[in-house]
Order: C-alpha cells, then sequence, then structure tokens
C-alpha cells in the first residue's frame, strides 16, 4: 500500500506490515505490560524471601531500598527492573508478529554507532551547561568520594543503557513501528506512544500538583524522539538522546532521593513546590526551542 512516509521512515516501518492488525498491537502492548508487571511483582517478591532467609529484617530493607531508589542497590534495581522490557518485547514479536527484537531498530538491524554517538554528545553537551547552572544556583553537595563513585558509575552506566534501551525499543521502536504500519496519522504513531510512555512517570506521591508538568515533559521527549526516528529512520538518535540524559541524572547531577543512589552530586529540592513546576516549564520551553533550531539546520542540509 503506498504511503505518504519519507524512504527511510518506510524502511522503518516495513518490518511491521506483515502482522499489523490493530488487535495484534493492542494484544501485542497488554502482553508486555502484563508479562512485565508479572516479572516486577516476582522480583520483588523473590528479593524479599532471599533477604529475609539470609538475615531478618535484610529482605524488607532492600524492598524499601528499591521502592525509593536512593542506594546504589535500590537505583540499579528498578532499572534493572525497567530493563526487563527487552526479554519480555523479544518474545511478544516472536511468537505474536514472527519477526525478531533487533527488527525494531531499522532497516539495518543493529544499532547506527555515528547517529548514536552524535545524539548522545548533544545531549551531554547541554547537560553539561544545565549542570553548571544548577552548580552556581544550587547548594549541590557530594554524595560519593571519587574513587568509590567510579565503580557504582561504571555500573551504574550499564543499567541506564539497559533501562532506555528497553523504553525505547517499546515506545519509540514496537509502537511506533507497529502504528505506522496501520495507520498514516501522526496523532496515531506519534502522539499515542509518546502519551504512553509519559504517563509511565505519573507520580502525584511525589511530584504532587507538578506531576502533570512532568507527565508534559516526559511526554514532550518522547514526541522528540519518535520525530528524530521518523526524520532518519532508525532507533539510534532516539536512543542516544535517553540514553545521554538519564546518564547525567542518575549517574553524575541528580535531586536527593528520584533515582539518587549513584548520582556523584546531589542538591535539594522539594518536588511538590511551584519553583519545581517553573523549572519544568522553562526546560520544556528549552527543549522546543533547542529542537526547533535542530530542524532548521537539518532542513537546511538536505
Amino acid at each position: 500500500m503506498p504511503t505518504k512516509f519519507p524512504p527511510a521512515f518506510d524502511a522503518f516501518v516495513e518490518p511491521a506490515r506483515a502482522r499489523s492488525g490493530l488487535w495484534r498491537t493492542l494484544l501485542g502492548f497488554v502482553l508486555i505490560a502484563i508479562l512485565f508487571l508479572a516479572t516486577t511483582v516476582s522480583l520483588s517478591m523473590l528479593l524479599l524471601f532471599l533477604g529475609e532467609r539470609i538475615q531478618p529484617g535484610l529482605g524488607s530493607r532492600l524492598a524499601f531500598e528499591l521502592q525509593t531508589g536512593e542506594s546504589p542497590f535500590g537505583t540499579m534495581a528498578l532499572l534493572g527492573i525497567l530493563a526487563m522490557m527487552i526479554p519480555v518485547l523479544a518474545l511478544v514479536l516472536r511468537f505474536l508478529h514472527k519477526r525478531d527484537l533487533r527488527s525494531v531498530l531499522g532497516p539495518s538491524r543493529r544499532i547506527d554507532k555515528g547517529v548514536w554517538v552524535t545524539a548522545a554528545t548533544i545531549v551531554l553537551a547541554l547537560g553539561a551547561a544545565n549542570a553548571a547552572v544548577t552548580f552556581a544556583t544550587e547548594d549541590v553537595t557530594q554524595q560519593w568520594p571519587v574513587l568509590t563513585w567510579l565503580p557504582l558509575a561504571a555500573l551504574g552506566l550499564v543499567f541506564v543503557l539497559l533501562q532506555t534501551s528497553a523504553e525505547e525499543l517499546v515506545f519509540r521502536g514496537y509502537l511506533q513501528q507497529q502504528l505506522a504500519a496501520r495507520f498514516q496519522s501522526r496523532f496515531a504513531w506519534q502522539v499515542i506512544p509518546s502519551l504512553l510512555f509519559g504517563s509511565m512517570h505519573w507520580n502525584p506521591a511525589t511530584f504532587g500538583d507538578n506531576a502533570w508538568l512532568v507527565v508534559a515533559t516526559a511526554t514532550l521527549i518522547g514526541l522528540i524522539a519518535s520525530d528524530l526516528t521518523y526524520r532518519l529512520g532508525t532507533l539510534s538518535a532516539a536512543m542516544g538522546l535517553h540514553f545521554a540524559n538519564n546518564a547525567i541524572v542518575m549517574v553524575f547531577l541528580n535531586v536527593q532521593g528520584q533515582l539518587s543512589g549513584v548520582s556523584l552530586f546531589l542538591y535539594q529540592q522539594d518536588a511538590k513546590s511551584p519553583e519545581t513546576g517553573t523549572g519544568l516549564l522553562i526546560s520544556m520551553g528549552a527543549m522546543v526551542v533547542i529542537y526547533g533550531v535542530f530542524l532548521f539546520i537539518h532542513r537546511r542540509r538536505r
């Protein structure tokens, strides 16, 4: 069937077309959610059981750390649980869609290292500028001695890579491919997956009235990652962008208590305060401007 997609994105979507029935995609997403939740509950219960067998009270303490993410174990365990979406997605693709996990990466069926590194480098540069502002305006403390932090950072980066890759494979890979194979509308293959991705970040207990702004920020990041995938015809840019963004926060500079167990530097911030909400609005505005500049440069080079 003829499409209005540019050749690069058309080739990206092609692997999904053979089995693009809406019922199949919806069932696939529901199965991913169910299997992921089942895996999460099973691992949490196993952790609690084994911890209590090793030492009374240890299981409860580890479960608390897993819930809060304020220790190295808690942070990496939470990221590891999110990474379990990768084998779950692989099973859904194999048995429901008769294709393998590599088919969601793009026509080359691999990560384009050049594209990945370029996207990650741009985000790291922007993150460095933002970190400089934070150091100048906030009371930043060092959580770990550098020599203690280095092995934690190395392991933390592995978990961040797995977690961000898992989310990109599901939302910008699987869902975007499947829905674009069925629908021409951007609302279907770009907005819906981005809204679902944003909804994963809904946490009113932590963010209070700012929770919807956190969801909006994550949704905007999803829209940008989705548009990059559309324009480049590969998942690599979105994966590099997502990895660099999360690596800066979770490994280098973070707010105390928000998956902060591995971060080298911490600063205090009331997640429910109006100032946090204003900061999120400014962040979204900056993302729109920066991505607008990227689109202008990208179009000039074509």
